[in-house]
């Protein structure tokens, strides 16, 4: 990966967060008021930026993203299973 997921623009920002909501082109384009040839536009410079050049690009990115913003759940979620593991007879 070239960039880190935190580096994203304002703009570039919005759209991922509609992206985690679930939305698509259209809805995205429509809620930014904005062409969706630009919204694809936006996904196609962040699918280069983060390296992601093939297969489900959309849900790459997605997951990417999410993970990004849950880097303490996830750490919490493996503390707490080591801890059990540890704990057990």
């Amino acid at each position: 990966m070239k960039n880190q997921p935190g580096s994203l623009g304002p703009r570039e920002g919005q759209i991922v967060e509609l992206l985690l909501q679930g939305c698509d082109n259209a809805e995205i384009a429509r809620e930014l008021k904005m062409a969706p040839r630009t919204v694809k536009v936006h996904f196609n410079r962040l699918f280069l930026r983060f390296g992601i050049s093939d297969g489900i690009k959309r849900v790459k990115l997605a997951t990417l993203m999410y993970r990004a913003q849950t880097p303490r759940l996830i750490n919490g979620v493996e503390t707490v299973s080591t801890a059990k593991q540890q704990n057990a007879p």
